[in-house]
Protein backbone atom coordinates (compact mmCIF):
# COMPACT_ATOMS: atom_id res chain seq x y z
CA UNK A 1 0.00 0.00 0.00
CA UNK A 2 1.87 3.38 -0.74
CA UNK A 3 1.94 6.26 1.88
CA UNK A 4 -1.12 8.22 -0.45
CA UNK A 5 -3.30 5.56 -0.09
CA UNK A 6 -2.76 5.14 3.60
CA UNK A 7 -2.76 8.94 4.61
CA UNK A 8 -6.94 8.96 2.37
CA UNK A 9 -8.06 5.49 4.25
CA UNK A 10 -6.95 7.12 7.57
CA UNK A 11 -8.35 10.76 6.94
CA UNK A 12 -11.28 8.96 5.81
CA UNK A 13 -11.68 6.90 9.40
CA UNK A 14 -10.76 10.47 11.36
CA UNK A 15 -14.02 11.53 9.62
CA UNK A 16 -16.46 8.81 10.27
CA UNK A 17 -15.55 9.29 13.83
CA UNK A 18 -15.92 12.96 13.71
CA UNK A 19 -19.75 12.41 12.48
CA UNK A 20 -20.73 9.42 15.37
CA UNK A 21 -19.30 11.71 17.86
CA UNK A 22 -21.25 14.74 16.72
CA UNK A 23 -24.16 12.82 16.45
CA UNK A 24 -24.18 11.42 20.01
CA UNK A 25 -23.49 15.40 21.32
CA UNK A 26 -26.69 16.48 18.83
CA UNK A 27 -29.07 13.15 21.12
CA UNK A 28 -27.11 13.96 24.25
CA UNK A 29 -28.26 17.41 24.06
CA UNK A 30 -31.73 17.23 23.00
CA UNK A 31 -34.67 18.16 24.84
CA UNK A 32 -36.81 14.73 22.95
CA UNK A 33 -35.35 12.55 25.62
CA UNK A 34 -38.16 9.41 25.48
CA UNK A 35 -38.18 8.13 29.02
CA UNK A 36 -38.59 11.54 30.90
CA UNK A 37 -42.10 13.06 31.92
CA UNK A 38 -43.19 16.65 32.81
CA UNK A 39 -44.72 15.79 36.23
CA UNK A 40 -47.17 18.63 36.11
CA UNK A 41 -49.01 17.42 32.93
CA UNK A 42 -48.93 13.74 34.10
CA UNK A 43 -52.16 11.67 34.51
CA UNK A 44 -51.20 11.50 38.18
CA UNK A 45 -51.45 14.55 39.36
CA UNK A 46 -55.11 15.28 37.48
CA UNK A 47 -58.45 14.47 39.95
CA UNK A 48 -61.87 14.53 39.20
CA UNK A 49 -65.07 15.58 41.38
CA UNK A 50 -67.97 13.98 42.13
CA UNK A 51 -70.78 14.91 44.14
CA UNK A 52 -73.31 12.58 46.01
CA UNK A 53 -76.70 14.44 46.81
CA UNK A 54 -79.75 12.41 49.05
CA UNK A 55 -83.28 13.75 47.83
CA UNK A 56 -85.11 16.13 49.43
CA UNK A 57 -87.77 14.98 51.99
CA UNK A 58 -90.34 13.01 51.20
CA UNK A 59 -94.06 12.26 52.36
CA UNK A 60 -93.13 8.60 53.68
CA UNK A 61 -89.88 10.06 55.49
CA UNK A 62 -92.52 12.50 57.25
CA UNK A 63 -94.55 9.60 57.64
CA UNK A 64 -91.38 7.62 58.96
CA UNK A 65 -92.19 4.93 56.28
CA UNK A 66 -90.06 2.43 54.68
CA UNK A 67 -89.81 3.86 51.15
CA UNK A 68 -87.17 1.76 48.68
CA UNK A 69 -88.60 0.95 44.67
CA UNK A 70 -91.97 2.23 45.93
CA UNK A 71 -92.56 6.02 44.71
CA UNK A 72 -93.04 9.27 46.82
CA UNK A 73 -93.40 12.96 46.25
CA UNK A 74 -91.13 15.75 47.69
CA UNK A 75 -92.86 17.92 50.79
CA UNK A 76 -92.80 21.38 50.27
CA UNK A 77 -89.72 21.22 52.72
CA UNK A 78 -88.06 18.71 50.33
CA UNK A 79 -88.84 21.05 47.67
CA UNK A 80 -87.13 23.96 49.42
CA UNK A 81 -84.07 22.27 49.99
CA UNK A 82 -83.20 20.87 46.66
CA UNK A 83 -83.71 24.59 45.36
CA UNK A 84 -81.41 26.01 48.22
CA UNK A 85 -79.01 23.48 47.92
CA UNK A 86 -78.56 23.78 44.25
CA UNK A 87 -77.87 27.81 45.27
CA UNK A 88 -75.35 26.27 47.65
CA UNK A 89 -73.69 24.38 45.37
CA UNK A 90 -73.29 27.55 43.17
CA UNK A 91 -72.13 29.98 45.68
CA UNK A 92 -69.52 27.01 46.25
CA UNK A 93 -68.23 27.48 42.41
CA UNK A 94 -69.02 24.00 42.20
CA UNK A 95 -70.06 23.53 38.14
CA UNK A 96 -70.83 19.89 36.83
CA UNK A 97 -71.53 18.56 33.47
CA UNK A 98 -73.85 15.26 34.01
CA UNK A 99 -76.46 14.13 36.76
CA UNK A 100 -77.02 10.47 37.52
CA UNK A 101 -80.10 9.24 39.28
CA UNK A 102 -82.37 6.92 40.04
CA UNK A 103 -86.27 5.93 38.26
CA UNK A 104 -87.86 7.71 41.70
CA UNK A 105 -89.28 10.80 41.39
CA UNK A 106 -88.36 11.86 44.80
CA UNK A 107 -85.19 11.86 43.29
CA UNK A 108 -85.17 12.99 39.57
CA UNK A 109 -87.40 15.95 40.82
CA UNK A 110 -84.54 16.37 43.63
CA UNK A 111 -82.05 16.51 40.76
CA UNK A 112 -84.24 19.41 39.02
CA UNK A 113 -84.54 21.24 41.57
CA UNK A 114 -80.45 21.53 42.39
CA UNK A 115 -79.72 22.55 38.85
CA UNK A 116 -82.46 24.97 38.94
CA UNK A 117 -80.87 26.50 42.09
CA UNK A 118 -77.11 26.18 40.42
CA UNK A 119 -78.48 27.73 37.08
CA UNK A 120 -77.75 24.74 35.15
CA UNK A 121 -81.05 23.55 33.53
CA UNK A 122 -79.71 22.35 30.58
CA UNK A 123 -77.41 19.95 32.20
CA UNK A 124 -78.32 16.58 31.28
CA UNK A 125 -79.67 13.81 33.98
CA UNK A 126 -79.13 10.45 33.10
CA UNK A 127 -81.82 8.12 35.14
CA UNK A 128 -80.97 4.47 35.73
CA UNK A 129 -83.10 2.17 37.94
CA UNK A 130 -79.73 0.85 39.07
CA UNK A 131 -79.20 4.14 41.22
CA UNK A 132 -82.52 2.61 42.94
CA UNK A 133 -82.86 2.61 46.61
CA UNK A 134 -82.63 -0.93 48.43
CA UNK A 135 -85.99 -3.02 47.57
CA UNK A 136 -87.70 -3.30 50.94
CA UNK A 137 -89.62 -6.07 50.06
CA UNK A 138 -92.68 -7.00 52.58
CA UNK A 139 -91.35 -3.78 54.52
CA UNK A 140 -92.16 -1.44 51.68
CA UNK A 141 -94.55 1.58 53.22
CA UNK A 142 -94.64 0.10 56.37
CA UNK A 143 -93.10 1.75 59.61
CA UNK A 144 -90.98 -0.03 61.92
CA UNK A 145 -93.73 -0.72 64.71
CA UNK A 146 -95.73 -2.33 62.11
CA UNK A 147 -93.17 -4.36 60.77
CA UNK A 148 -91.75 -5.14 64.55
CA UNK A 149 -95.69 -6.27 65.02
CA UNK A 150 -95.47 -8.44 61.77
CA UNK A 151 -92.68 -10.25 63.21
CA UNK A 152 -90.47 -9.67 66.04
CA UNK A 153 -88.26 -6.47 67.51
CA UNK A 154 -84.85 -9.29 67.54
CA UNK A 155 -85.98 -10.33 63.68
CA UNK A 156 -86.34 -6.48 62.92
CA UNK A 157 -82.61 -5.75 64.50
CA UNK A 158 -81.16 -8.45 63.09
CA UNK A 159 -82.74 -7.36 59.29
CA UNK A 160 -81.61 -3.66 60.47
CA UNK A 161 -77.96 -5.15 61.27
CA UNK A 162 -76.95 -7.72 58.37
CA UNK A 163 -75.22 -6.46 55.18
CA UNK A 164 -76.00 -10.26 53.31
CA UNK A 165 -79.82 -10.37 54.92
CA UNK A 166 -82.71 -9.53 52.48
CA UNK A 167 -86.35 -8.58 54.05
CA UNK A 168 -89.12 -11.08 53.39
CA UNK A 169 -89.70 -10.75 49.56
CA UNK A 170 -92.89 -9.39 48.02
CA UNK A 171 -95.21 -11.80 46.15
CA UNK A 172 -95.44 -11.21 42.71
CA UNK A 173 -98.95 -10.15 42.59
CA UNK A 174 -98.35 -8.07 45.12
CA UNK A 175 -99.61 -4.59 44.30
CA UNK A 176 -96.28 -2.81 45.46
CA UNK A 177 -93.91 -5.46 43.41
CA UNK A 178 -92.33 -3.05 41.09
CA UNK A 179 -92.21 -6.02 38.50
CA UNK A 180 -95.91 -4.49 38.18
CA UNK A 181 -94.29 -0.84 37.58
CA UNK A 182 -94.15 -0.26 33.44
CA UNK A 183 -91.00 1.86 33.95
CA UNK A 184 -89.01 -1.75 35.15
CA UNK A 185 -90.22 -3.36 31.74
CA UNK A 186 -86.27 -2.39 30.80
CA UNK A 187 -85.37 -5.37 33.22
CA UNK A 188 -85.15 -8.46 31.85
CA UNK A 189 -88.38 -10.55 32.58
CA UNK A 190 -88.43 -12.65 36.39
CA UNK A 191 -84.88 -10.09 37.56
CA UNK A 192 -86.49 -7.34 39.16
CA UNK A 193 -86.22 -7.68 42.60
CA UNK A 194 -88.62 -8.37 45.17
CA UNK A 195 -86.56 -7.50 47.98
CA UNK A 196 -82.85 -6.90 48.66
CA UNK A 197 -79.84 -6.64 51.28
CA UNK A 198 -77.17 -4.08 51.22
CA UNK A 199 -74.81 -6.33 49.96
CA UNK A 200 -77.40 -6.34 47.12
CA UNK A 201 -77.42 -3.17 46.38
CA UNK A 202 -73.71 -2.27 46.24
CA UNK A 203 -73.14 -5.31 43.52
CA UNK A 204 -76.30 -3.59 41.06
CA UNK A 205 -74.65 0.07 42.23
CA UNK A 206 -70.67 -0.95 41.43
CA UNK A 207 -71.91 -2.43 38.04
CA UNK A 208 -73.15 1.24 37.20
CA UNK A 209 -70.48 2.60 38.87
CA UNK A 210 -67.36 0.58 36.88
CA UNK A 211 -69.72 1.02 33.18
CA UNK A 212 -71.28 4.11 33.25
CA UNK A 213 -69.77 6.76 36.17
CA UNK A 214 -65.84 5.91 36.10
CA UNK A 215 -66.24 6.49 32.20
CA UNK A 216 -67.69 9.69 32.37
CA UNK A 217 -65.33 10.53 35.02
CA UNK A 218 -62.49 9.61 33.59
CA UNK A 219 -63.39 11.42 31.05
CA UNK A 220 -62.93 15.03 32.37
CA UNK A 221 -66.79 15.50 33.23
CA UNK A 222 -67.76 16.28 36.97
CA UNK A 223 -70.76 14.58 38.10
CA UNK A 224 -73.19 15.11 40.41
CA UNK A 225 -75.68 11.47 41.61
CA UNK A 226 -78.35 12.05 43.21
CA UNK A 227 -80.05 9.55 45.45
CA UNK A 228 -81.11 7.75 48.35
CA UNK A 229 -79.94 6.87 51.77
CA UNK A 230 -78.84 3.07 51.17
CA UNK A 231 -78.00 3.71 47.37
CA UNK A 232 -75.18 6.25 48.40
CA UNK A 233 -74.35 4.08 51.16
CA UNK A 234 -73.49 1.79 48.43
CA UNK A 235 -72.11 4.04 46.15
CA UNK A 236 -69.78 5.11 48.78
CA UNK A 237 -69.01 1.38 49.21
CA UNK A 238 -67.54 1.89 45.57
CA UNK A 239 -65.85 4.81 45.79
CA UNK A 240 -63.96 3.43 48.70
CA UNK A 241 -63.19 -0.24 49.16
CA UNK A 242 -62.02 0.12 52.62
CA UNK A 243 -65.01 0.52 54.14
CA UNK A 244 -66.65 -1.84 56.19
CA UNK A 245 -70.05 -3.28 56.74
CA UNK A 246 -70.97 -1.99 60.21
CA UNK A 247 -69.51 1.72 59.29
CA UNK A 248 -71.25 1.49 55.89
CA UNK A 249 -74.55 0.21 57.12
CA UNK A 250 -74.17 3.76 59.98
CA UNK A 251 -73.01 5.81 57.36
CA UNK A 252 -75.26 8.88 57.89
CA UNK A 253 -76.69 10.25 54.56
CA UNK A 254 -78.76 13.27 55.24
CA UNK A 255 -81.41 15.01 52.87
CA UNK A 256 -80.51 17.45 50.85
CA UNK A 257 -76.71 17.26 52.33
CA UNK A 258 -73.91 17.20 49.29
CA UNK A 259 -71.09 15.00 49.70
CA UNK A 260 -68.11 15.96 47.52
CA UNK A 261 -65.74 13.40 46.61
CA UNK A 262 -62.34 14.28 45.14
CA UNK A 263 -60.93 11.13 43.35
CA UNK A 264 -57.58 10.13 41.82
CA UNK A 265 -56.68 9.53 38.33
CA UNK A 266 -57.31 5.79 39.88
CA UNK A 267 -60.84 6.61 40.57
CA UNK A 268 -59.69 6.18 44.51
CA UNK A 269 -60.70 8.86 46.93
CA UNK A 270 -58.26 11.56 47.94
CA UNK A 271 -60.55 13.68 50.31
CA UNK A 272 -64.64 13.73 50.86
CA UNK A 273 -66.06 17.62 52.13
CA UNK A 274 -69.48 17.64 53.29
CA UNK A 275 -71.68 20.86 52.64
CA UNK A 276 -74.22 22.11 55.27
CA UNK A 277 -77.17 23.81 54.24
CA UNK A 278 -80.04 24.79 56.52
CA UNK A 279 -83.88 24.91 55.24
CA UNK A 280 -86.68 26.19 57.43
Amino acid sequence: MTKTKLLSRLFSFCMVLSILSALSTANASSPQEVHKTDVSGSASSTTYQLILLRHGESVMNTQKRTSGWGDTYLTEKGVSAGLKVGELLKEEGVSIDAVHTSYLSRAIKTAWLALEGMEMMWIPVHTSWRLNETEQGAFEGKTREEIVTMWSEEQVKKWELSFDMSPPPLASDDPRSPAKDPRYNVIPKGKVPQAESMKDTVARIRAYWEEVLIPALSSGKTVMVVGHSNALRSLSKCIDDTLDEKTLKQMPIPNTIPIIYTLDANMKPISRRVLGVQTK
